[in-house]
């Protein structure tokens, strides 16, 4: 298949002011069908200064940071392949006032993936997906993480940044550097009119979902063997997520602790507003533990045994107010951890209703509370080290309607949730989720579908029919693209 440039053509169209390149609404007019482009030269900073579409179906090398700038729509269409090159960690960052239009489809997925061939992918092949917007964080106006020039935050809580819908990004995520990492997809002060569905993030180099600040919305996540936490929530976000999916991997965890949610209001633990206070609803998450009696806390050395790195399944710390309702942690090391570290209150946020964790099920933990992150040495973790007298007693109280589970088999799915090249995740009718669930609380009355079950998944829905049937992919290492 010919090879042909897509930055040539677009400097091309910004030479001539894009006026003979483009239509007559300016989108730039890409080669026929089947080509494979380079997005992007390999540079540090190639911006995308007209409208563009990335056309079904070629194929697309993301090489280096390219921007979709200012005033500026990237659409691309159902079905495209953007294949983020590693050796100039392509990442694609939409900045503030730009716009995203990956609208796949059930059928067509947008797919974002590593350029490596099958069988050699790796977490952090590439950069990852990074959406930047206009509304209100904890920090005001402020440079997002992982070496990008981009700043996101203001006052526009409605903000747009377009739309993410039936769409993966697998392999993505780095370090740039210390603590400045590049996640699978990263929210920066992303607003409300922004539209996010059915995505999936597989094999992530750090985080596969991370919000700093903003308001945005979303339903249909699934965050997939991951390296470090599944959704991480920092710096005021607020916004509404239903229906979310995360399966890790045992051999795989971060060596700063991997958690399926990790949320601080930010890193100092400030009490600057807005707080993080998103609220969750309907969330599976199924760690690494298979069999809690049976588990160590050594570091994997003999490729069987569940890496010492991860830690909780809902580390809530640094005066988050996050809020988590009828939904599954299952199968960590540590359930729940409510930490008042760095001189935080959010144990306090607990008591006061602030901070929720809600019609809520834990089964198959090794230890199912924590007060405090404790570490031996600084590098291991010690699941015995503290009893978790506060956190019991909070998830236990008589209005939360929290449950806990011995064994994930006590949970009666159709099939195991933790194998991860095929997990089934569906109960069944006499399954504990399908009750003691509740949509009372203030937090949850709107913006919610108000469903009979706890989790991502109804006993109705099968693994060959639930809402991650035909766009999802749980083995893209062998997938041929």
């Amino acid at each position: 298949m010919k090879k042909m440039k897509l930055t040539s053509i677009m400097l091309l169209c910004v030479a001539l002011f894009s006026a003979s390149c483009g239509s007559d609404n300016n989108d730039s007019v890409l080669p026929p069908s089947g080509e494979t482009l380079d997005l992007g030269d390999g540079s540090t900073a190639f911006e995308i200064k007209t409208n563009t579409t990335l056309k079904y179906p070629n194929t697309y090398n993301l090489k280096g940071f390219v921007y979709v700038i200012d005033g500026v729509t990237l659409t691309i269409e159902p079905g495209v392949t953007v294949k983020g090159d590693k050796s100039s960690k392509g990442t694609l960052i939409i900045e503030r006032g730009g716009k995203i239009m990956a609208q796949g489809t059930k059928e067509r997925p947008v797919v974002f993936t590593s350029a490596q061939l099958p069988g050699l992918r790796k977490p952090g092949d590439w950069g990852g997906l990074i959406l930047l917007g206009k509304a209100p964080n904890n920090a005001g106006e402020q440079t997002i993480e992982g070496g990008v020039r981009s700043k996101h935050g203001g006052n526009i809580p409605n903000d747009n940044s377009g739309v993410l819908s039936y769409v993966r990004v697998e392999f993505a995520g780095i370090e740039y550097s210390t603590d400045n990492e590049i996640n699978g997809i990263t929210f920066g002060s992303v607003g409300s009119g922004t539209k996010l569905d059915h995505i999936q993030v597989s094999h992530s180099g750090d985080d596969s979902f991370e919000w700093f600040g903003g308001t945005v919305n979303a339903k249909y996540l699934v965050a997939f063997r991951g390296w470090d936490d599944d959704f991480d929530t920092d710096n005021g976000f607020s916004g509404k997520v239903q229906f979310a999916l995360a399966v890790r991997d045992p051999k795989v965890a971060d060596k700063s602790a991997s958690n399926g949610f990790e949320s601080d209001n930010d890193a100092n633990g400030s009490s600057s507003e807005p707080y993080s206070s998103a609220v969750f609803a309907n969330v599976s998450l199924f760690g690494p533990v298979s069999n809690p009696s049976a588990y160590s806390n050594s570091q994997v050395t003999d490729g069987s045994a569940v890496d010492a790195r991860f830690q909780a399944g809902l580390h809530l710390r640094r005066n988050t107010q996050l809020n988590i309702f009828n939904s599954l942690i299952a199968a960590f090391p540590v359930g729940l951890i409510i930490e008042n570290d760095k001189g935080s209150t959010t144990q306090t946020w607990a008591e006061e209703g602030k901070l929720n964790v809600t019609n809520c099920i834990i089964a198959g933990s090794v230890q199912n509370f924590q007060d405090r992150q404790y570490w031996t040495g600084g590098t291991q973790f010690d699941p015995a080290a503290e009893a978790g007298a506060f956190v019991q007693s909070y998830f236990n109280r008589t209005d939360g309607g929290n449950r806990t589970f011995a064994a994930i088999t006590d949970l009666k799915l159709s099939g195991n949730p933790l194998t991860v090249t095929n997990p089934v995740v569906f109960p069944n009718s006499d399954s504990p989720l399908i009750s003691g669930y509740d949509w009372t609380n203030a937090k949850v009355a709107s913006g919610f579908d108000k469903v009979n079950y706890i989790g991502a998944f109804s006993p109705s829905e099968t693994a060959s029919n639930n809402w991650t049937s035909g766009w999802c992919n749980f083995d893209p290492q062998n997938t041929t693209y």
